[in-house]
């Protein structure tokens, strides 16, 4: 069976992730295309862009696909 791969742009919305660099969790509230970066928000409502080497998306896929 062929493994499915996965586009950085079919991240749900609401997904939290760790960023790298600060160990901070942040959640995911938009994605920008070319290049990919993802819009996030922390704790305190704080919005910052990342691109996607700079997080760890944190229990996503964690299904078994």
């Amino acid at each position: 069976m062929a493994k499915k791969y996965y586009s950085m742009n079919e991240v749900p919305i609401g997904t939290e992730m760790k960023v790298k660099k600060t160990g901070e969790i942040v959640v995911l509230i938009e994605i920008q295309n070319f290049p990919t970066t993802f819009v996030t928000e922390n704790s305190t409502g704080f919005k910052e862009k990342y691109l996607t080497h700079e997080v760890e998306i944190l229990n996503w896929l964690d299904n078994g696909d």
